[in-house]
């Protein structure tokens, strides 16, 4: 801001701009301040380890083999690092999947039809489990002409008990989800506020996708390799 602007009012100058101009020594001198003192500790710290590598390493040459030897020493660190917790990444792996194939197996990644499919196979399959013993009952009653081997086939072995089935089977479908869930809003804002769909952070060209919706803003041939194609690259959640 030239000094004749910022000496009187300006309409073309928010208040806030002005305000900024009046603290800008301060700010200088903040700044500046800050820059001397990172500068002078990155000398103060690299000095020693740079006359080190220059009485230790002379000429161009020898401070490549160093480099290099550096690089090896960091793999060969990183390689006994691996080499002694793999296994444990191991078994936590697998206790991870021990635990998501315990999850599928009790139904919870079910879906809302493939719960309601569930329940009614096993509704039909009770169904004509009582309905086959009903008749074998009634026949076997009817022809020994007596009430009480009817009452015979109706005794309950408590180690033959079925499982009820769950009035509510919890699911992960079952989580609020979406933008048009009325369950998962807490509370609103205006459509002023909402992001236009060309404001990327990502850096990919055109509209960043829609995320809640699982739309991926990526062309099909694209979207199947986007790990090479995006410059962030975000994994799906579901």
């Amino acid at each position: 801001i030239p000094d004749k602007h910022f000496n009187i009012g300006h309409w073309n100058y928010a208040p806030i701009t002005m305000w900024l101009r009046a603290r800008r020594p301060a700010m200088e001198k903040v700044l500046g301040d800050v820059w001397s003192t990172l500068k002078c500790t990155g000398n103060a710290v690299s000095a020693p380890v740079l006359s080190v590598v220059e009485t230790n390493l002379p000429g161009f040459g020898y401070k490549v083999l160093g480099a290099l030897g550096a690089l090896l020493g960091y793999n060969i660190f990183v390689m006994n690092v691996t080499s002694r917790t793999e296994a444990w990444m191991f078994l936590e792996k697998l206790r991870l999947y021990a635990v998501g194939d315990e999850l599928v197996h009790k139904g919870f990644f079910m879906s809302d039809a493939e719960d309601a499919d569930k329940r009614q196979e096993g509704f039909d399959h009770t169904t004509e489990r009582l309905n086959s013993l009903w008749e074998e009952a009634i026949a076997d009653a009817t022809q020994a002409r007596s009430f009480d081997r009817l009452c015979q086939h109706l005794e309950v072995d408590p180690s033959q008990l079925p499982d009820l089935p769950t009035p509510i089977s919890w699911r992960f479908s079952m989580m609020p989800y979406g933008r048009d869930d009325p369950d998962a809003k807490t509370f609103g804002f205006a459509a002023v506020d909402t992001p236009g769909s060309s404001n990327t952070p990502l850096l990919d060209l055109g509209s960043t996708g829609d995320y809640i919706d699982r739309q991926d803003n990526k062309s099909n041939p694209i979207r199947k390799g986007r790990h090479m194609y995006t410059a962030a690259y975000l994994p799906p959640t579901k």
